[in-house]
């Protein structure tokens, strides 16, 4: 049962995280404004962050109760890389993008480290290995 289970994490999250990043982002921001696109993917991001972290620590609980059978070695470490990779660019970079824009709201001078374009394309970056990643984890748990 467990194994299952993983499977089945695996697949949503690997799944989430493509549609949202193919798909509805894309399409937000070519169907409406940048500032109302914006909103909307204010909301979802934080979502599917937070999901993606439960579904790690779910499917490495899984795991340890399959006597390591469901993730194997490879699934595990595609796990953590994804969980990690998560919470860089999330929970990591997002903040400082947030000061970033406050920074610059306010007029005042915004450092490199802040910057919200630079920010942006690393955390792009991190989302798309994050979400290959999924691609990996899906093909070693089945």
């Amino acid at each position: 049962m467990p194994r299952i289970l993983v499977r089945l994490i695996a697949a949503l999250w690997c799944g989430a995280l493509w549609c949202t990043g193919a798909l509805v982002a894309p399409a937000l921001f070519g169907t409406l404004d940048p500032v109302s696109a914006g909103k909307v993917v204010a909301v979802i991001f934080p979502n599917l962050a937070a999901a993606g972290l439960a579904a790690a620590v779910l499917m490495l609980v899984l795991d340890r109760m399959g006597g390591g059978l469901p993730l194997g070695p490879a699934g595990r470490r595609a796990v953590l890389l994804m969980a990690v990779g998560v919470g860089v660019g999330y929970f990591g970079l997002k903040p400082l993008m947030d000061h970033g824009r406050e920074l610059a709201r306010a007029g005042a001078a915004v450092p490199v480290w802040a910057d919200f374009g630079t920010l942006h394309g690393v955390s792009s970056a991190i989302y798309l290995l994050v979400a290959l990643v999924g691609l990996r984890l899906v093909a070693v748990v089945r």
